[in-house]
């Protein structure tokens, strides 16, 4: 395990890997945001064993191991070829993708988990397609979604879709008052406005005293037709190239993007998503 040698805690990271070239792209796109902090990554590939009745079990698990560390051995040394003073840990785990993330979560103490996901509807089987939707279901951890054809850029503006309903921001934004403050962002909070009454006024401003000294700027949506569409459309059309959902647990995030919008919203091919988990 890393422990940084200063007095200064280094920021660390978790990257996913299934040795892709979408969850390649995702790594690049978070070592070049990170490029000018102090960070450490960690590389991290899950693998298991399907069927774990068959009495070879020991030899499969041994020569997936192998086949794991030959994998991330490669990994490092192409991205060590784009970013040669990145800090980066591989790590190799046994077990069920979920499971391992979680408890990675807890001994490695990231800030941030970054996962890719494929920029097209066919579905992937594997680490970071079908099953990006089961980490953002079931891995309550701030998380960055980097789709395949996502090329990272400054981003100058940054898009918070929300209900206004309230939830404690402030708890739970570090990653983006990060982000924001390393890059000077302005941050575009989007309201899907539903058919319950909010006071906008007091919503506004219980939002914008969680973000001190921020650029920050507020505007309206329907909740009409294919939200996803109109979140996307609204974002192209005002040159924000960040989206920012807090997933609720039982609230907006269900309501308005189910499962199937969703897979949608993740699959769409420029624009990555950081998912921010409401506290338990």
């Amino acid at each position: 395990m890393f422990h940084p040698q200063n007095t200064k805690p280094m920021r660390r990271v978790l990257l996913l890997t299934d040795f892709s070239e979408i969850a390649r792209n995702a790594s690049i796109y978070a070592l070049k945001m990170f490029e000018k902090e102090m960070v450490h990554f960690e590389l991290l590939n899950v693998f298991d064993v399907e069927f774990s009745g068959s009495p070879y079990i020991m030899q499969v698990k041994e020569e997936m191991a192998e086949e794991s560390k030959r994998g991330l051995r490669k990994e490092l040394s192409l991205l060590h070829a784009k970013f040669p003073n990145a800090r980066i840990e591989p790590a190799s785990r046994f077990g069920t993708m979920t499971e391992v993330i979680k408890k990675e979560i807890a001994d490695y103490v990231p800030e941030l988990l970054v996962l890719g996901c494929k920029g097209e509807s066919a579905l992937e089987h594997f680490l970071l397609g079908s099953n990006a939707l089961e980490i953002i279901k079931h891995v309550h951890f701030p998380m960055l979604v980097v789709p395949c054809k996502a090329h990272f850029a400054p981003p100058a503006k940054i898009a918070f879709a929300t209900d206004m309903k309230d939830v404690d921001i402030s708890k739970i934004a570090k990653p983006l008052t990060l982000l924001i403050e390393n890059y000077n962002s302005e941050l575009l909070f989007l309201n899907v406005v539903e058919e319950q009454y909010i006071n906008r006024i007091e919503a506004e401003e219980k939002i914008a005293s969680h973000f001190p000294g921020l650029k920050l700027s507020f505007h309206f949506i329907d909740n009409e037709g294919d939200v996803c569409k109109s979140i996307l459309k609204w974002m192209d059309d005002n040159d924000a190239t960040l989206l920012t959902l807090v997933r609720h647990h039982h609230s907006f995030f269900e309501r308005i993007f189910n499962p199937h919008i969703i897979k949608k919203m993740v699959r769409h091919p420029h624009h990555p998503m950081l998912i921010l988990h409401e506290k338990e």
